[in-house]
């Protein structure tokens, strides 16, 4: 519906009212454009420019109580909390108001008015680790790390990005173990396991036993490869019964495949290699080395239908040692050891075999099968029998190649490995 005005004062009327409302319009965008420009460069000057041409804008309110706040050579903590108080009353909603407010006041030694701000901030943002982080700070800084770790575990829920910092205040603020470990770490499998590599760093192994204990009564998921650091670390120091347990807890938990997991007929675990190389624990592990290509074959196997395949490329005189396994044994035990190996084209005089040592004393335990080179026919048996020394506990087994001592050096050539078995003798 169109509405026909006829008199012409009122047609005057509208005109100016609208040219009127255009021109405010126009002011208004200039204003704004002309205080962004001047809080594109962030000066004191610069910045109370621009409150004054828009001064319903909070986010010019923070900026400018933050210069006053921090500036090196114009201190002025009054105008600050002024600032900040504003920008809260322009935007009562946004956490950063507020967080600002509450630091100008803590500045100024007026601890219950900032306190009062921080439970604004914890109210509008309760699960933001941004906003939890500074609020955790603060109360640490007060000496009550009670009201510091609920926040803290609030961070920990939400990202990962502040993990170690937090885990380092904590110690730092007690050596409570158990009082971190219940009141800090959530329950969440990701930063459970960054708290245990945190300690694994720290050599607390005690306190990560704990954390993994935790880790498995809760029931979450994880994958068995974030266990290796911490296998790795009870290893190191002469921990192994530890270990293995860790390794057991993963089979039972049915991470570890059970061909992968020693059985009662061999303690290798894996001996058929028919699982993926799982290259942690007390699986096989191959560590990478130029020259050489080491990982499962399909096309030449005893049984079932992998076997290991090593091959040298003929550019080193090499001391190869990068296939092995640790095995847990008991001291004073006589064991045999048995596997098959085939070779195609092995150069040099000094080609592959097994090796068997003591992982903590290879004095008290060394012992290497025959050496094969050339070309095999068919499967070689290789036999090994021996008797752990009396603080054996940790087995190495491992296929080595010896560095030859010859001119003609440079070994080339294929190796097979299959049917690994290490099974107790009883009498």
């Amino acid at each position: 519906m169109q509405i026909a005005i006829k008199s012409k004062v009122a047609k005057w009327f509208l005109i100016i009212a609208e040219i009127a409302t255009l021109l405010l319009l126009i002011v208004w965008v200039g204003r704004t454009c002309l205080a962004d420009m001047l809080a594109s460069k962030p000066t004191t000057y610069n910045l109370e420019r621009a409150v004054k041409l828009d001064p319903g804008d909070a986010d010019y309110l923070m900026r400018l109580g933050g210069l006053y706040e921090y500036s090196p050579t114009d201190l002025q903590l009054g105008k600050a909390e002024e600032s900040f108080r504003r920008a809260t009353h322009l935007d009562p909603d946004d956490p950063q108001a507020w967080m600002d407010l509450a630091a100008a006041l803590q500045f100024e030694g007026r601890i219950d008015e900032a306190e009062a701000c921080r439970r604004r901030v914890d109210l509008l943002a309760p699960n933001l680790p941004a906003y939890q982080w500074p609020i955790a700070n603060s109360y640490l800084l007060q000496g009550d790390t009670e009201k510091a770790f609920r926040h803290f575990r609030l961070v920990l829920a939400g990202t990962q990005q502040y993990d170690a910092n937090v885990f380092s205040l904590a110690w730092k603020a007690t050596d409570d173990a158990g009082k971190i470990l219940q009141q800090l770490i959530p329950e969440r499998v990701a930063t459970e396991f960054s708290y245990l590599n945190f300690l694994l760093a720290q050599h607390r192994l005690d306190d990560a036993q704990a954390v993994w204990k935790r880790i498995l009564a809760e029931g979450g998921e994880f994958h068995p490869e974030e266990t290796a650091a911490y296998i790795d670390s009870l290893i190191a120091a002469h921990r192994p019964e530890e270990a293995y347990q860790v390794w057991t807890d993963l089979q039972k938990k049915g991470l570890i495949r059970y061909w992968s997991a020693p059985s009662e007929t061999s303690l290798i675990s894996d001996g058929d290699f028919e699982d993926e190389l799982l290259n942690f624990g007390f699986a096989w592990r191959v560590s990478p080395v130029e020259g050489v290509y080491a990982g499962l074959d399909t096309s030449n196997y005893h049984s079932p239908s992998h076997a290991l395949l090593v091959q040298f490329s003929g550019k080193e005189n090499l001391l190869y040692q990068n296939v092995y396994q640790f095995v847990k044994v008991t001291p004073g035990q006589a064991y045999h050891l048995q596997a098959l190996m085939k070779t195609e084209n092995i150069t040099t005089d000094s080609g592959p075999c097994l090796e068997v040592y003591d992982a903590y004393s290879p004095a008290a335990l060394d012992k290497s099968s025959e050496v094969l080179t050339g070309s095999t026919d068919a499967w070689t048996p290789l036999l090994l029998d021996f008797v752990a020394g009396p603080k054996t506990e940790l087995l190495v087994v491992r296929l080595k190649r010896s560095p030859s001592k010859k001119l003609d050096n440079l070994i080339s050539g294929k190796v097979w490995l299959d049917d690994v078995r290490l099974t107790p003798v009883h009498k």
